[in-house]
């Protein structure tokens, strides 16, 4: 009924049931690295990518309008929350020509590279 089993045949077969689940183990990595590589891909081409200028905005007192306040630079704190990205066009149009003022901080409008 019951064979005896060489400790040689059991070593040999113990030995491929580990090489089996390192196989395993290894194709499992090699995927969780896939879908990895794949992730950042997307993370990186979802992002937009960061603006030059933002214009704040900022509520008119009393109305349910909003008027701008300011051209900022794209990494300057002293905008607050509620702004909107602008290209170096629209921020050069904003300050030229639509008379909003430029930050007092961050100084969008003397930076050389900025506008």
């Amino acid at each position: 009924m019951y064979e005896k089993v060489s400790r040689l045949q059991h070593l040999r077969s113990v030995r491929a049931w580990l090489l089996r689940q390192l196989r395993r183990t290894d194709d499992t990595i090699a995927e969780l690295e896939r879908q990895e590589v794949a992730a950042t891909r997307a993370a990186r081409t979802s992002l937009p990518p960061p603006c030059g200028w933002k214009l704040a905005i900022r509520r008119a007192g009393g109305g349910t309008g909003a008027t701008s306040d300011a051209v900022h630079t794209g990494d300057c704190g002293m905008a607050g929350k509620n702004t909107r990205p602008l290209a170096r066009e629209q921020a050069l149009r904003a300050i030229t020509e639509d008379g909003v003022t430029a930050c007092p901080y961050c100084r969008p409008d003397t930076d050389p590279d900025a506008l």
